[in-house]
C-alpha cells in the first residue's frame, strides 16, 4: 500500500485540494503499478516550515512509502515536477523526497497483513 504525504508551506495554485489528491493518487498508482484503491495520499499545508533556516523559502517535504519501488529515480523526478507545478512560488531546490521501502509483513490493510 503506497502512502504519499506532501508537507508544503506554499499554497495550491488552483486551490483545489480534491483535484490534487486525485491527481497524486493517479500518479502514484500508475508509476508503482498498484491499484488506486491501495493508494493513500495526504496533503499537509504547513506555513511554519523552514528550508535551510529560512522560513521565507517555499518548498516541500514529500514522504513516499511503499512495499517495493521499481524505479525511484523516475518517481523522484515525477513527484518533484508534480509538486512544483501545483504549488505557488516553490524553489525547486527545496523539494525533498524521503523514500521508505516498507517490508510487506509490516503493512496491514483492513486488519490483515500483506
Amino acid at each position: 500500500m503506497p502512502y504519499l504525504t506532501v508537507h508544503c508551506n506554499a499554497g495550491l495554485r488552483n486551490k483545489n485540494t480534491a483535484e490534487f489528491l486525485n491527481a497524486a493518487t493517479e500518479l502514484v498508482a500508475g508509476e508503482l503499478k498498484k491499484p488506486k484503491s491501495y493508494v493513500v495520499v495526504e496533503l499537509d499545508s504547513n506555513p511554519g516550515m523552514a528550508f535551510g533556516g529560512n522560513s521565507a523559502g517555499r518548498g516541500a517535504l514529500i514522504e513516499m512509502k511503499s512495499v517495493g519501488f521499481e524505479n525511484k529515480d523516475s518517481l523522484a523526478r515525477l513527484l518533484t515536477e508534480f509538486v512544483y507545478d501545483r504549488f505557488e512560488g516553490l524553489d525547486l531546490k527545496n523539494i525533498n523526497i524521503w523514500f521508505v521501502d516498507m517490508p510487506h509483513d509490516d503493512v496491514s490493510v483492513g486488519g490483515r497483513l500483506l
